[in-house]
């Protein structure tokens, strides 16, 4: 029999319990419904039962994407080795203080545990611990001193698994999860997994933009948009917004960010319809970069003209820095394709001050077009793919090591 402490998911367990009781909330929620449509409340009450069950159901949708993207995280760490003694999704950490206070609690994206306090990665806490091992020493924003004084691990292999190191070692209970780069040869299935495709998923999005992490940055697109006069796409909230440590520059405003196309957004989504989004969303998961440490923007926020001239690159380049002033933690910019990198360099020449402290790492777009298997080479294809995974990792290498 195998030892049930050789092979356990702390946090798989957490998920299924929220579960559990979101999946009973909204068992009662539809009883009291039905209750009301048989006449036995008055509107206001059906309204209102009504009213917390599409919460509910957001709280569910919510968790079924952080569990996703937990699992997500948890294969590659299990690919690379034991989690008995370092800091990672899932972890339960115990911090010393220099007076001899302790705190412990798990680090994790959900907002609740049945046993611990809960620290999200992109929190302050949780960026100072994360990837750190028992006795490192680490500092808060604020200057607090702390002491990694113990570790849990949230999740362990099978007793069966191969050795680390040995030839087999990715043969384990978590494999390391191995995916093609989305190109239109395989867009329908890339584009299945787009969460935009759901009507309910994109009007949750639009109905949020104005949450407190994207709030200046989109009342900042409405000031544009009044300015000029155009459809100018909103930032998506799922994005880390004004707390994001790196951002992504693209081109400008692709067709599905339009809420006038078809699966149209309004929003700069991972999630929108299009292979843009779900080949940029491949290299940032390959990296190991979570959307909530990140926020995306274009270099032209609007439909860039035809041509670009030097006044419209200076004008794209001044909403940049308005933005820019917007996202004072950014440490890190992903520049993607040719105009995203012009536009940095016009904004550089200007006012050098405003990108003073951002690292730039420049590589291609993630359009499908530039990957073309009808007007390039297999090797060109596989030379884009191997400077956008490059890019990607060595940005995701200087945001991690902060």
């Amino acid at each position: 029999m195998t030892d049930p402490e050789s092979s356990f998911d702390r946090e798989i367990d957490q998920y299924r319990k929220a579960a559990e009781e979101l999946a009973e909330q909204e068992r009662e929620l539809r009883a009291r419904l039905d209750e009301c449509r048989d006449g036995g409340d008055l509107l206001v009450d059906y309204q209102r039962y009504d009213s917390h069950l599409r919460q509910v159901q957001a709280r569910q949708r919510n968790l079924a994407v952080g569990r996703s993207q937990y699992i997500a995280d948890r294969d590659r760490l299990a690919a690379w080795g034991s989690t008995e003694d370092w800091v990672v999704a899932g972890s339960i950490v115990t911090v010393r203080y220099l007076d001899g206070h302790r705190d412990t609690f798990v680090l994790t994206e959900r907002h609740t545990d049945s046993e611990y306090e809960t620290v999200s990665y992109s929190s302050p806490m949780g960026q100072a611990v994360r990837k750190r091992r028992v006795g490192d020493k680490v500092s808060l924003p604020a200057g607090a001193p702390l002491v990694i004084d113990s570790i849990i691990p949230g999740f362990r292999r099978p007793a069966s698994s191969p050795a680390e190191g040995h030839p087999e070692a990715d043969s384990t209970a978590y494999p390391k999860i191995r995916r093609t780069v989305p190109t239109a040869a395989i867009s329908d299935e890339a584009l299945a997994r787009q969460r935009c495709r759901d009507k309910a998923y994109r009007d949750d999005l639009y109905r949020r933009r104005y949450d407190p992490s994207v709030r200046p940055i989109n009342d900042y697109v409405d000031k544009l948009r009044s300015e000029r006069r155009v459809f100018i796409p909103y930032v998506a909230p799922t994005y880390g917004g004004v707390d994001a440590q790196l951002l992504t520059l693209m081109q400008d405003p692709g067709p599905k960010t339009d809420p006038a196309n078809a699966d149209g957004s309004g929003m700069i989504c991972l999630e929108n319809v299009d292979l843009s989004a779900a080949r940029q969303k491949f290299f940032l998961d390959e990296a190991g970069i979570r959307i909530s440490e990140i926020v995306s923007w274009n270099a032209y926020p609007w439909p860039k003209p035809h041509p670009q001239t030097g006044r419209s690159d200076r004008e794209a380049a001044e909403a940049l820095r308005g933005f820019l002033m917007l996202t004072p933690n950014l440490e890190v910019v992903i520049l993607n394709g040719a105009v995203a990198k012009r536009i940095w360099r016009v904004l550089k020449e200007i006012n050098p001050s405003c990108v003073a402290g951002i690292s730039s790492y420049p590589t291609f777009h993630t359009s499908e077009r530039a990957v073309n298997p009808t007007q390039k080479s297999d090797e060109y294809i596989g030379k884009v793919h191997n400077d956008l995974s490059n890019n990607y990792a060595a940005a995701a290498r200087q945001l991690h090591s902060t």
